[in-house]
């Protein structure tokens, strides 16, 4: 008689007891014995009330049959993979399928288009089903803030991260320190200092959705736009025409005059009080604005180039260039003694083409005169109305000032956590290149604006924040027994007016990232405009800050008639911040004339302050209407801007102010005087001109 079979080991008795007690009471783990037990184990880990407790347990593991060997205790946990799932066209076929991707074999034979089941969650385990939940939910949220992010990474350009001094307060006064309403509260944002509102009721109508519809005010833009974006306003379709692209490279825009070499040679030749006369007028009517030299030094210079004939050197580019810009130079006002086909615009061509076959070696050089003959040919450039050529001068201008020792100081200092007010002062040893960098950043910065140019173009040049620190100017001489003499007073006052317009510059960039940030911020364009409407009376405090703590011999309180070139220039960069405080009202009226929507109340005098604003910039420049300056191409961009708003409020039936179309004309007048130099002004003259006949009719 055979001896019996050996007895299962205790540990299968027990496996195998607790398989069939499982399955008496779970008939889906009776069915399919050893299949997933994903939900059983699941209940378990998540205490649910009909889990076998740990005393239960222990009394079926004593009690159970002798079975199979147990698994390990991980197994409960991480049940084994199921296989994977065949196929639509296998498994209809009832075959075997290696599930390639993107096609099984078979399906790729016969050419079928396989179909394949998603991943089978059944085959992971707890854990990892969490994770797969949470990554669900983190999907979710990246979709709900995404478009808000990128909203607010495509409209506002990267803004460096700057100290608390960077705040462009006024350089001659103890800064900002005004109070904001109870209401409002500072934060910062990407570097950039911004007032937000606390939650009220205006806020909370941003984040409704029902009647938003109904109540939102249509608004174009928020900031001052280019006169090619305004000429697309609806209120002026009527009367559109096709044009070319708004600028674009003359062909041959600086030819040599007629003469070439014996020009030059001619005018080298001349005596020296006209080389003292050129010298005369670029100090005082050019370098006024832009003081990058060392007046005795560059005189001394220019007289050795003249003296020792003109060479190849740096020292005799710089003369030329210099020699150019005296040429075409004038006392603030009219100057029809420049104009295209007078003497002295010819003998600034030659001067200036003289510069030109000199400046290409300048490009490998590292010192300072290289940057300072590029950054005055972009001036020049900019007064013959060459747009495209300053910028290219100025960018040029800016790269060789990158090596500059001071600028390396600059940013060690405005990555440090904590500055005080002595750390960021910069040192008067290297003025003149501190002179040189702030000319061609803020030039470069202020044109590109007004360009199209497909890399290098930006919503608004204002909207980025200028370097943490102002240039130090120069150490002045000793004063004489008799008092200052005529140099030093230049370059006072040159220095004054240059740190004052960099103030304001910086004062108008903060200002308009604001407004930006602003915009972001709110979705609806009733809550902004209210919110901005809360904004104004302490924007419009700041510009009147900077405009009381101006030095006595730049004061603009004085009539617009006294005014010389340094006053007309800070008066009408002035009037432009004001232009963008209001810019966002007077274009929601414009919207909510032309869409027959009402108009809040409140929003009334901003809209009116704004039309008086377009009429203020066109009566402060019309001094400087005929003059050639380096800021002249901004200042007809400007009053043009300003004659095509008032025409549009015109024409939508707004209230204007008094005797608005003879200012119009004015500008139209401007216009014609310029339109042989600058080749866009002559579509804007013809423009204007139809529309207030359409008016009129």
């Amino acid at each position: 008689m055979a001896p019996p079979p050996p007895a299962p080991p205790l540990q299968q008795q027990q496996h195998q007891l607790q398989l069939q007690n499982e399955s008496s009471h779970r008939p889906d783990l009776a069915l399919n014995d050893g299949g997933d037990s994903r939900d059983h184990h699941s209940s378990k880990l998540n205490g649910d009330a009909t889990a076998v407790s740990p005393t239960a347990e222990a009394g079926v593991l004593l009690n159970r049959r002798p079975g199979k060997r147990p698994a390990a205790r991980g197994t409960a946990f991480y049940p084994r993979k199921r296989a994977n799932t065949a196929c639509q066209v296998c498994r209809a076929r009832k075959t075997k399928c290696d599930n390639k991707k993107p096609s099984c074999s078979y399906c790729l034979s016969v050419g079928a288009t396989c179909i394949q089941s998603p991943v089978d969650l059944s085959s992971f385990d707890p854990a990892s089903l969490k994770i797969l939940d949470r990554l669900d939910d983190l999907e979710r949220l990246l979709r709900t803030t995404g478009p808000a992010t990128e909203l607010s990474t495509s409209q506002s350009p990267p803004i460096p991260q700057v100290s608390p001094l960077a705040q462009p307060t006024s350089v001659f006064g103890n800064g900002n320190n005004s109070s904001y309403p109870s209401h409002l509260q500072v934060q910062q944002l990407d570097g950039t200092y911004v007032r937000r509102p606390s939650s009220h009721g205006a806020g909370n109508q941003a984040h409704t959705s029902n009647g938003r519809a109904e109540e939102d005010l249509p608004l174009d833009s928020v900031l001052p736009m280019r006169i090619d974006h305004i000429l697309d306003w609806p209120v002026f379709h009527s009367t559109k025409s096709q044009g070319s692209p708004v600028y674009r490279a003359p062909p041959d825009a600086m030819s040599s005059p007629a003469g070439g070499a014996a020009s030059l040679a001619a005018l080298v030749d001349m005596e020296s009080h006209r080389i003292y006369r050129l010298l005369d007028n670029f100090f005082l009517y050019i370098h006024c604005k832009n003081p990058i030299l060392d007046e005795s030094s560059a005189r001394r210079m220019v007289g050795r180039a003249f003296l020792d004939g003109i060479d190849w050197s740096p020292a005799s580019c710089l003369a030329m260039i210099i020699c150019a810009l005296g040429c075409i130079a004038t006392p603030f006002g009219p100057s029809p003694e420049t104009r295209i086909g007078s003497q002295a615009y010819a003998d600034s061509q030659v001067f200036f083409q003289a510069a030109q076959k000199r400046i290409g070696i300048l490009l490998v050089r590292s010192d300072i005169v290289g940057a300072q003959c590029l950054f005055l040919s972009g001036v020049y450039m900019m007064m013959v109305f060459q747009p495209i050529y300053a910028w290219r001068f100025f960018s040029q201008a800016l790269a060789a000032c990158q090596h500059f020792p001071f600028l390396a100081k600059a940013q060690d200092m405005s990555t440090e956590s904590a500055l005080s007010p002595g750390s960021v002062e910069m040192g008067r040893q290297d003025t003149q290149e501190q002179a040189v960098y702030w000319s061609a950043w803020k030039s470069e910065r202020e044109l590109r604006g007004q360009l199209s140019l497909p890399d290098f173009d930006i919503h608004h040049s204002g909207s980025t924040l200028y370097p943490p620190f102002f240039p130090a100017p120069p150490v002045p001489p000793a004063e004489s027994p008799d008092g200052p003499d005529s140099e030093a007073q230049r370059s006072r006052a040159s220095w004054l007016f240059y740190l004052a317009e960099i103030s304001l510059r910086r004062l108008t960039s903060r200002l308009c990232s604001e407004v930006l940030n602003l915009r972001q911020r709110y979705s609806s364009n009733t809550t902004f405009l209210d919110v901005l409407a809360d904004m104004t009376p302490e924007y419009e405090a700041q510009a009147q800050e900077w405009s009381d703590s101006l030095p006595g011999e730049l004061s603009i309180r004085s009539a617009i008639d006294e005014d010389g070139i340094a006053r007309s220039v800070l008066r009408g960069k002035l009037i432009n911040l004001y232009e963008m405080i209001y810019w966002p009202f007077v274009m929601a009226s414009l919207s909510a004339l032309s869409s027959g929507r009402s108009l809040k109340p409140q929003y009334a005098e901003l809209v009116k302050r704004g039309l008086d604003t377009h009429m203020h910039q066109i009566r402060a420049n019309e001094p400087g209407f005929f003059h050639r300056h380096h800021g002249g191409f901004f200042m007809i961009r400007a009053c043009t801007r300003s004659a095509l708003t008032l025409v549009a409020a015109a024409k939508c039936g707004s209230a204007m102010p008094a005797n608005w179309d003879e200012a119009v004309y004015k500008v139209i007048g401007m216009l014609a005087y310029w339109e042989e130099e600058d080749r866009d002004v002559a579509g804007w003259k013809s423009r204007l001109e139809r529309e207030l006949a359409s008016i009129h009719e």
